[in-house]
């Protein structure tokens, strides 16, 4: 099946705030520049991007939706997934839901399922804001700093062996 973002991220694994304290973005009396605000956030939502798909696993719990011809649909990379709903076209065109599913070693599975057309799985997953691993939090930070501060140079290697642990985490 192919799976795409259907819905926006909830909640977020480093605050505009933090960046801000992070690359000292203040005047002389300590109130933060929010001329930068814009290019700050952009910078965040590249960092942890690059780090999600670094550690190929969704961060943040996230709306999704999955469609094919069949019900073959793995988890994997979707962490802590919760199935919305699961609805069907059959062979002879008729529409139908199913209700009647477990998730198995990170696999959907449907005892008996029918033959379909078409299957769509719009579901709910990742770690979520606050689960987030304290590592990817931090190297989320410092990669967004690192574009703020350098961009155009190499992913510091600090971010590279921060994210690499999680790679193959069992979430």
């Amino acid at each position: 099946m192919k799976i795409v973002q259907s819905g926006n991220p909830v909640g977020e694994v480093v605050s505009l705030d933090l960046l801000r304290k992070q690359t000292r973005n203040a005047d002389d009396t300590g109130v933060f520049n929010s001329d930068d605000d814009a290019i700050l956030q952009q910078y965040l939502d590249a960092a942890v991007e690059w780090v999600q798909d670094a550690c190929g696993t969704v961060l943040l719990e996230t709306e999704f939706t999955a469609t094919g011809t069949n019900f073959l649909l793995s988890f994997d990379g979707y962490p802590n997934p919760e199935i919305t709903s699961i609805t069907y076209v059959d062979e002879v065109g008729v529409p139908g839901t199913i209700t009647d599913y477990e998730i198995v070693d990170n696999r959907l599975v449907i005892e008996n399922a029918p033959r379909v057309q078409s299957a769509t799985v719009v579901f709910t997953a990742g770690i979520g804001a606050g689960n987030v691993p304290v590592k990817l939090v931090q190297a989320s930070l410092m990669l967004a700093e690192h574009f703020y501060d350098k961009s155009g140079e190499e992913i510091p290697a600090a971010v590279k062996a921060m994210t690499a642990h999680h790679r193959s985490f069992a979430y």
